[in-house]
């Protein structure tokens, strides 16, 4: 069995431009990637791995049934984390769906270090 992984999130400190991150703002959208659903005969779960060290913030895992991610209405699974305490260590948060495309949306991020945001399937 052949396994996929995609990267939901570059490695993004506060304060430090990465990926869609400008380093000022308290909010951004990683890049969507493919789903499970997305590649046939792949089933339906996927999981996503989120490592954070002094984290203070919310990584809200997002879906979309829609084939064209810049148009598609995108819906909240499941979020981690908290803006009002940080928070080190590593979650896996297990989504089972038929979705398209995946993305992490980050808000209330004011401290800390997201080291990895990656889903697998």
């Amino acid at each position: 069995m052949a396994f996929t992984n995609e990267t939901l999130l570059p490695s993004t400190t506060f304060g430090v431009p990465s990926g869609n991150y400008n380093g000022s703002n308290s909010a951004f959208i990683g890049n969507a990637v493919p789903a499970a659903n997305f590649y046939a005969g792949q089933g339906i779960t996927q999981t996503a791995f989120i490592q954070v060290t002094n984290f203070a913030g919310v990584i809200t895992l997002q879906a979309t049934l829609g084939d064209i991610p810049e148009q598609a209405a995108w819906f909240d699974l499941e979020s981690y984390g908290t803006a009002n305490a940080a928070t080190t260590g590593t979650v896996a948060l297990t989504e089972i769906g038929n979705f398209v495309f995946i993305r992490a949306a980050v808000t209330d991020f004011t401290a800390g270090t997201i080291n990895s945001a990656t889903l697998a399937f």
